[in-house]
């Protein structure tokens, strides 16, 4: 809806001054000369209001946290119980702060809009730090890493590793940097995107894909824990490495801050060699 140009910088105001809990004041009329309408709006006026994001987690109570729910080992269901790396690392944040870790799953595309939308306070779905995310978003410190890779049908020879995708037809998760990664690459038949990465493999399984683009951890995951996962294999060696950060929205320098420090602290106390261990399998170097 718009308003008459004329009367913009007095609702303006009238917002700027009701937002702070405060009743209008009318400004004192001048008998000596008539004030320019523009003159009227504040010289400063803030007009974002997630600055005080951390405040109101606290006056809520709750921390309210988007994840996918089908990334395993990031985030998943296991016995109806949403679980995962992410999950942990959330509990983590949550308890710093001293309020509740409330966990909200969606598809992987819709979750970087929710936050920027404010349905979310921040995201935990093993997102990639990238240089087109944070024209949108803030991250965190990296809490973890992971390079792209090629799965296949065990034998298949059907790629030598997931820079040779020539003529093929290519499974990935949709929204996901390494989506991202295999348009850079190119020369496939067709790029199919994916809500999470059991529906790709399922579909390159049975034969309605050549290949799987997708996170190393990801991949390592499925293969040693899934009933189907004898029947592919990991070719080539991890391609566009990428740091894994919280999602924030910007202008929240006070909860990046805080959730900075939690990683930071986790790190020289063992707890995130703890965590990788426990849900990759393997810790990293750095």
């Amino acid at each position: 809806m718009k308003k008459s140009l004329l009367s913009l910088p007095l609702v303006f105001t009238l917002f700027l001054v009701s937002a702070c809990g405060a009743t209008p004041t009318p400004a004192p009329a001048s008998p000596q000369k008539e004030t320019p309408p523009a003159s009227t709006a504040p010289a400063a006026a803030k007009t974002d209001t997630d600055e005080h994001t951390l405040e109101q987690i606290k006056k809520a109570g709750k921390l309210v946290i988007a994840t996918g729910g089908n990334y395993r080992p990031y985030n998943y269901m296991d016995n109806n119980t949403l679980v995962g790396y992410d999950i942990d690392w959330g509990n983590l944040i949550a308890k710093e702060i001293g309020v509740k870790a409330e966990f909200v799953t969606g598809e992987f595309a819709g979750l970087i809009p929710g936050l920027t939308s404010k349905r979310f306070d921040i995201v935990l779905a093993g997102v990639n730090i990238t240089d087109e995310r944070k024209q949108t978003i803030d991250f965190s410190a990296p809490y973890s890493e992971d390079g792209l890779v090629a799965v296949v049908k065990k034998g298949s020879g059907a790629v030598k590793d997931v820079s040779d995708l020539k003529d093929k037809i290519v499974g990935a998760n949709a929204g996901s940097a390494f989506e991202a990664s295999v348009k850079k690459i190119g020369g496939y038949k067709e790029l199919k995107p994916y809500p999470g990465a059991p529906q790709s493999f399922t579909d390159l399984i049975a034969g309605r894909l050549d290949v799987v683009a997708i996170g190393r951890i990801s991949a390592v995951d499925y293969i040693n824990n899934s009933p189907f996962g004898k029947e592919l294999e990991i070719v080539g060696k991890p391609y566009d490495t990428k740091e894994v950060g919280v999602a924030i929205r910007k202008q929240n320098a006070e909860l990046k801050a805080l959730i900075d420090k939690v990683i930071a602290d986790k790190k020289k106390d063992g707890t995130y060699a703890e965590l990788t261990k426990k849900h990759f399998g393997f810790t990293f170097d750095k």
